[in-house]
């Protein structure tokens, strides 16, 4: 294939959309797990003890349909997180080889995945905070829980009760995505050299 040009002003609309894409697809397709670790995450005191417990008692009391409780939820946190994830990404690989460009490519990688990780949860931190109640409890609908939680939180708390637990959430997403990009940068270098 043609050798991208790291010089080159990126398609910032392209890694954007395809982020907003990928969490879409991903919110789906991990809904049923994610539902499971927000009720097994909040058991306290109570004869259940593990996500197969949780598991059994949500096909007892909604079936199948409780796996995908709180869709809303999902797709309202995911879409934004990826969108920010990708795009951030791109848009700071790209500000750092513009304005920094004796920066090495590993510390561009390692510094644009850690704050790209960091925008994300930031922007994504607000949708995520009524998922986990709405998720965590067991009268939730698959759609139409989302809203009124995330309607109560702010009536209750203000905005800020939706940014509850951001700071240990960007004390993790830093290192985690700044690793995390800097292992697919380098492993993409590694297999494009060795096999294509």
């Amino acid at each position: 294939g043609k050798e991208r040009d790291p010089t080159a002003r990126p398609d910032l609309v392209r890694p954007f959309f395809m982020g907003w894409f990928t969490g879409m697809a991903s919110a789906v397709v991990l809904l049923p797990s994610e539902v499971i670790k927000a009720k097994t995450q909040v058991i306290v005191g109570n004869n259940m003890t593990s996500s197969t417990d949780v598991y059994k008692r949500m096909m007892r009391e909604q079936g199948v349909r409780s796996l995908f409780c709180g869709i809303d939820a999902q797709l309202m946190r995911d879409g934004p997180f990826y969108a920010v994830f990708f795009g951030g990404y791109e848009l700071l690989c790209y500000s750092f080889r513009t304005h920094v460009p004796s920066m090495p490519e590993e510390l561009n990688f390692f510094i644009s995945g850690g704050l790209a990780g960091m925008l994300g949860w930031t922007v994504a931190m607000p949708f995520d905070v009524p998922k986990t109640n709405v998720q965590s409890r067991w009268d939730t609908k698959v759609v139409g829980s989302y809203f009124p939680e995330f309607a109560r939180i702010v009536r209750e708390r203000g905005i800020r009760g939706l940014y509850h637990g951001l700071g240990p959430t960007l004390l993790r997403a830093f290192p985690a995505n700044a690793a995390l990009f800097l292992g697919v940068e380098m492993g993409k270098k590694f297999f494009d050299g060795m096999l294509w």
